[in-house]
C-alpha cells in the first residue's frame, strides 16, 4: 500500500508502540501500514462517517488483518482504555484536534501523532497547557500544499508567541519546506493587499506580512 509523504513522514513517530488509535482514519491506511510494517502490534480505526468506515473495513479485510484491527463508529477519541498507548489525528483542523483532546480519556497515552491543516497555534497552546510536550516535528510539502506533523508526549513545556504557530522544532530544524512555506505565505498575502479596501484590513495584513520577513530573516 503506497502512503502519501504526509501519511509516511507520520507513520515512523509510531514504531515502537503496542495499540494505536487513528481518530479519523478514513481509509485505514495508516493503521494497516502500521500493523503490516511492524510498527505498532494492534490499531483501531475510527471514523464518524460510515461511509469512510466502511471503506476502512474492507481495505482491512483485504489485508488480511481483521484480526489486528478493529474498526470503530466513533465521534472523537471517547473510547480511549488502558491498552491504546499511542493516537494518531491526522488531516484535521487544529481547533477540531483540540476538541477531540479535550474530551478523551489520555491519561494511559504515551505519545499523540497529530497532524493539523489549519490553525496549529491553537492546538499547540492546549498541549502546553495541558502537560503534553513536543517532541519532534516535520513539516511536509504534498500536492502544492504544506503540512505540520506535531508529536508530543506526556510532559511540560513553554513555548514563544512564534513556537507557539510555526512549531519549537519546526523553527529549529530550519528546513528548506519550512522556508518554503513562508516564502509561499508571504508572496500570497501581498497578492491579496492591493485587493484590500478597508484600511483597517489592511493595516493588519501589512502586519502579517512584516512578521513572516521576520521570520524568514531570522531563521537564515
Amino acid at each position: 500500500m503506497a502512503l502519501s509523504k504526509r501519511l509516511l513522514a507520520s507513520a515512523k513517530y509510531l514504531k515502537g508502540f503496542d495499540y494505536l488509535a487513528d481518530c479519523g482514519t478514513d481509509h485505514a491506511y495508516l493503521p494497516i501500514y502500521a500493523v503490516e510494517k511492524g510498527l505498532v502490534n494492534k490499531a483501531i480505526a475510527s471514523d464518524n462517517k460510515l461511509g469512510p468506515l466502511s471503506n476502512a473495513k474492507t481495505n482491512i479485510i483485504n489485508s488480511g488483518l481483521l484480526m489486528n484491527i478493529q474498526t470503530k463508529y466513533a465521534d472523537g477519541l471517547r473510547y480511549l482504555n488502558k491498552n491504546i498507548d499511542v493516537v494518531s489525528i491526522l488531516g484535521m483542523g487544529g481547533r477540531l484536534i483540540t476538541e477531540i483532546l479535550k474530551k478523551a480519556n489520555k491519561q494511559y497515552l504515551k505519545r499523540l501523532v497529530l497532524g493539523p491543516n489549519s490553525e496549529p497555534k491553537i492546538l499547540r497552546q492546549y498541549l502546553m497547557e495541558n502537560n503534553l510536550n513536543i517532541i519532534d516535528e516535520e513539516i511536509v510539502e504534498e500536492n502544492d500544499k504544506y503540512y505540520q506533523i506535531i508529536v508530543c508526549e506526556p510532559g511540560n513545556m513553554e513555548l514563544t508567541e512564534l513556537e507557539l504557530e510555526f512549531g519549537p522544532v519546526i523553527l529549529k530544524k530550519n528546513t528548506g519546506e519550512f522556508k518554503n512555506c513562508i516564502n509561499k505565505l508571504i508572496d500570497n498575502l501581498k497578492q491579496a493587499l492591493p485587493k484590500i479596501n478597508n484600511d483597517s484590513e489592511a493595516e493588519k495584513l501589512g502586519a502579517r506580512i512584516k512578521t513572516l520577513e521576520e521570520v524568514i530573516s531570522w531563521i537564515q
